[in-house]
């Protein structure tokens, strides 16, 4: 299947990265607003975008009328170095956007198990469909904490699978790190979002994303189950 709604951004810098992806998702926000009176904007966790976040701190947007959340999540308390929300807080929710409505992922519950049924009823509060879905992309082809050797990882690539959130496990999966346990958007979920965002870097993520198109087929590989797909754009944002 050859995806008809996707397009590959390459720039020569990664400040022409950040700047372009900060104001692709700027103008979309912002058409959402004027035109559904609100808006959504799914995060990624990591450090990669947080100068595109520093950038859109500052735009000028009814911030009280965009939704922020994450699209995963370390099983983590937002004070930890390693929690997405962290991250988020410190590099988006500043500036202009610190008036933004802000949607945890992690919750009080003890385990990814236990706080996944109230985690999808938080995420039922945010508008839908996602106005973007901001996401990276690890060298194993993960999206989101859709690891391709995890735990239930079929469950949460199935499209039958309705679900916002799922618990991921991914003891033993190398790229995951330290911290296995997480709480994940289901593929169903962040293809239910106007556009797709993916922000890479690196010429072997690169290489990945060709090579996935070239198939022109969905593999075990999770990004390919959005690359692969006509029912959502996707635009890839691309720098060395």
């Amino acid at each position: 299947m050859i995806h008809t709604n996707l397009r590959i951004n390459k720039f020569n810098n990664r400040e022409e990265l950040f700047k372009a992806i900060a104001n692709k998702t700027q103008h979309d926000l912002a058409e959402a607003v004027i035109t559904k009176g609100g808006a959504s904007f799914i995060v990624p966790g990591g450090t990669t975008p947080a100068p595109a976040f520093d950038l859109l701190s500052k735009a000028e947007l009814e911030w009280e009328k965009i939704t922020i959340a994450q699209s995963d999540e370390r099983w983590l308390d937002a004070s930890h170095a390693q929690s997405n929300e962290r991250l988020t807080r410190e590099n988006l929710l500043i500036n202009n956007a610190k008036i933004a409505k802000y949607i945890s992922m992690k919750n009080n519950a003890n385990t990814t198990e236990q706080g996944e049924l109230d985690c999808n009823k938080t995420y039922a509060s945010i508008p839908n469909p996602f106005t973007i879905c901001m996401l990276g992309m690890g060298l194993d082809g993960h999206i989101a904490s859709l690891f391709p050797d995890s735990k239930n990882i079929d469950n949460a690539l199935s499209l039958e699978n309705k679900d916002l959130c799922i618990a991921i496990d991914a003891t033993g999966c190398p790229v995951a790190g330290d911290y296995p346990k997480r709480m994940s958007l289901t593929l169903s979920a962040i293809l239910h979002s106007e556009t797709i965002l993916l922000l890479i870097t690196g010429k072997e993520k690169l290489s990945i994303i060709e090579n996935l198109l070239e198939e022109q087929r969905q593999t075990e590989i999770p990004v390919s189950r959005i690359l692969n797909q006509s029912s959502t754009t996707v635009e890839v944002f691309w720098c060395n």
